[in-house]
Parts: structure tokens; sequence; C-alpha cells
């Protein structure tokens, strides 16, 4: 899911037909705009979706054919083809935007690595870190206003944070009722104070504060297998995809 202005862009993956299904992002409805097919997409996660403000661009990660598809808007306000493919060393997945408004990719093969690649023309990797043996199952990361990246995986079920070479600085895993089971997704707070993570197998939203060395702070929410978060700085709300359903929340 990826939210610009007031519309909420959510990706499915079909048999037959990659598309973007467009709705009015609100927290009392959700009015399905229109529908756009992204061409060439050969296969993708419902997570691989993200978007920048900066420049007001999509982006899907192919994991088919280890690329990333930018997406611009017309006059017309459709997005109607791919204006530029930018290959990846690896199967790209868990797509985030830095506050700066470039691009985070995780890439994974038989050495798990993270791009960072210039939002403006793609044509620049300015960042390839290669990730620690530890860090099995790299699934998705984002950003840090400290610099350094947030990863969460599904090998060993945890949140790795890692700095610029890749070296982990901090892990956590949780105990108890606090252990994350199959974390798929984390997001940021506009103030870089918490983290968000969706936990999709113990069927709910976490919060852990960045502030204090990644402690467990609460439940945010209960719901059914959550897989996808966007968090919406401006309005404050938080997207949590489940299944097909999404649902808007306020933390």
């Amino acid at each position: 899911m990826a939210v610009l202005g007031d519309e909420l862009f959510v990706l499915f993956n079909g048999r037959v037909e990659n598309h973007v299904e467009v709705f009015r992002a609100t927290t009392s409805t959700h009015e399905l705009l229109r529908r756009i097919t992204v061409p060439g997409l050969q296969r993708n996660d419902a997570e691989d979706l993200a978007a920048c403000r900066r420049n007001n661009c999509l982006y899907v990660a192919d994991s088919g054919r280890n690329c990333v598809h930018r997406l611009s808007p017309t006059i017309a306000d459709r997005w109607p083809s791919s204006v530029r493919k930018w290959k990846v060393p690896g199967e790209p997945c868990g797509l985030s935007v830095t506050p700066d408004g470039n691009l985070v990719v995780v890439c994974r093969g038989k050495v798990s690595r993270l791009m960072l690649l210039s939002a403006g023309d793609g044509k620049l990797i300015m960042r390839e870190i290669k990730l620690s043996s530890d860090i099995t199952g790299a699934f998705q990361a984002v950003m840090l206003a400290s610099g350094q990246f947030l990863i969460c995986q599904h090998g060993l079920p945890g949140l790795y944070q890692v700095d610029s070479d890749g070296t982990v600085t901090q892990t956590y895993r949780g105990a108890g009722r606090t252990r994350l089971k199959c974390p798929c997704h984390v997001t940021i707070d506009a103030d870089d104070d918490h983290v968000f993570v969706a936990d999709h197998d113990h069927h709910r939203v976490a919060m852990l504060s960045l502030s204090s060395s990644l402690r467990f702070v609460s439940d945010v929410i209960e719901l059914s297998l959550p897989s996808r978060l966007c968090a919406d700085y401006v309005t404050g709300r938080l997207y949590v995809g489940h299944g097909c359903d999404v649902t808007v929340i306020q933390p």
C-alpha cells in the first residue's frame, strides 16, 4: 500500500493480471476511484509497493524480472506505463522510501543486501549494503533518522537494526506475548519515535519504541493476518492490509 495526496494505492497480484486499485483515502469510507494495470510486471508480492511524495511516483518491485518499476502520473491523472525499470542484483522485495525521497530495496539472493537508489533518476546506486549472514530472511527495511536501517525478517523472526556497513547493532525478537512470530512489514511514525510491526502469525500490529532500544510498547490492533502497513504522515493514519481488506487506525 502507499499514500499519495488523498489517494490510497493498493497492489494486488493475480493469476492473470497484476494491478493497482486506487481508493479515496478517508477514515470513514474507501471509495474505489480506478484500477491501474502495471505493464510488464511479471511477479510481485502484495507488500512490494511504495510511494514518494517528492517526485509523485509509485515504485513496484518485480521479483520475476529482478527490477523495480517506477510509475509517474500523466496530465490525465493516470499511470499508463512504466517510465523506468531499475535492475537490481537479486530478487527485490519490501520497498520503502527514505525521508529524503530515496528508495530502499531489499534484494534476496545468496547474499541478501540493501540497495539505496536515487529517486531522481535511478541511475546511481547511492549505496549497496551486504547484510550479515545472521540475517537469513530479510523481507523489508526502513531507513531511520540516524541513517541506520531497521529490517524485518522471516528466517529467524525478528527485527534487526544495521548500520551503513550492514553490521547488526540491535536485535529484537521478544519473549512470551511480546515475541514476534512472523513480522512481514514495518513502518515508523513521523517523529521516528516508534515502529509499527505487522506480526502476521500473531494476528496483530505491534508498536515498539525506537528511542529505548527497540522496547515493546503495546499491541496497536488485533486482526487476522496483517501483512502490510502504510503510515500517512500528514493525517497520522496507519493503514493495515490484511488479506484483501484494509483497516484504518489512528494510533
